[in-house]
């Protein structure tokens, strides 16, 4: 999903989706002739008391401005909090949002690299657990600058190969396709939607222990979890890439589940509305509209609509 606005998933009755509170915020504020239905993501890990009670107080001032909120978890844990607070919501992952043509999986491509690791230089990430990597490529995004200096920002990580400036889906793409393993290295953040880009792209991944939601997709055929130190991640990359595991396996189990995943949200959406408004939308319209070309949805928010 992308931030600063909402995707908008039905004119009539208005249904969006969003994980922008700044995009609830206009959305409230405007007038509206009819409730508008809001289902309400989660960018960061939610599993916490006091994170999911602003949630809380947050709809409880959204319905008070009109919208009808639905909070969309990312993980079991998340979603224990959310019940035991009593907030209208469902287990979601965000993933389903994610344009799944944009990444393939090419078996013939040339392996330059034991390792990608897709992630912003910031401490979170936890960069230095790829420091015994040997042929590492970073593939990352330095938010407000335009350029990236991996060395500077990590030591630890000199011989890595890593992009200077921004690289579109189709060069990540490329990349994915010259590595062996997809890396996940954070301990806390939200779903990872790199996590998932290896996938679709036909690659393992080598993770950390994590909070967030990422590890709804792993598989255990190819997806392995070890502790958070380099030398341990090191040994991770080495048994992922030794299983000579098929791409297109990979990337069919992953297409499998999002697939199941949008249409319960499909579903769940429509009960949703029905159960607040008494209209009836039909399901099977509402996963063609809203995953044909997921992007196609997206209002910014400086755009009216």
């Amino acid at each position: 999903m992308r931030f600063h606005g909402h995707y908008q998933l039905n004119e009539s009755p208005p249904v969006v989706s969003t994980w922008d509170d700044a995009a609830l915020r206009r959305l409230a504020g405007r007038p509206n002739r009819e409730p508008v239905y809001c289902l309400v993501h989660l960018p960061w890990d939610h599993a916490v008391a006091h994170r999911m009670l602003r949630k809380k107080l947050l709809f409880a001032w959204l319905r008070y401005k009109g919208l009808r909120p639905l909070l969309v978890t990312n993980s079991p844990a998340e979603d224990a909090y959310r019940r035991r607070l009593g907030i209208p919501g469902f287990m979601g992952i965000s993933y389903v949002y994610t344009d799944e043509k944009a990444y393939s999986a090419e078996p013939g491509a040339a392996r330059r690299y034991d390792a990608v690791y897709t992630a912003q230089l910031q401490p979170f990430k936890r960069l230095e657990l790829a420091a015994e990597v040997e042929r590492l490529f970073v593939l990352t995004y330095t938010p407000g600058r335009p350029e990236n200096d991996l060395p500077a920002f990590c030591p630890a990580l000199r011989h890595a190969a890593y992009n200077r400036t921004w690289v579109d889906a189709a060069g990540k793409n490329r990349i994915y396709n010259e590595s062996r393993v997809g890396l996940c290295l954070s301990a806390v953040e939200g779903p990872m939607l790199a996590s998932l880009e290896y996938q679709l792209a036909g690659l393992p991944v080598v993770s950390t222990p994590s909070k967030g939601g990422r590890d709804t997709y792993y598989h255990p055929d190819s997806c392995l979890v070890v502790p958070p130190n380099p030398r341990a991640v090191q040994a991770g990359v080495r048994e992922m890439a030794g299983r000579h595991l098929d791409p297109h396996a990979i990337r069919q189990r992953t297409l499998a589940r999002l697939a199941a995943d949008r249409r319960q949200y499909a579903d769940r959406l429509a009960a949703f509305v029905q159960k607040e408004g008494g209209t009836r939308l039909d399901p099977g319209q509402l996963y063609a509209r809203l995953f044909a070309n997921p992007e196609s949805n997206f209002v910014p928010l400086d755009t009216k609509r």
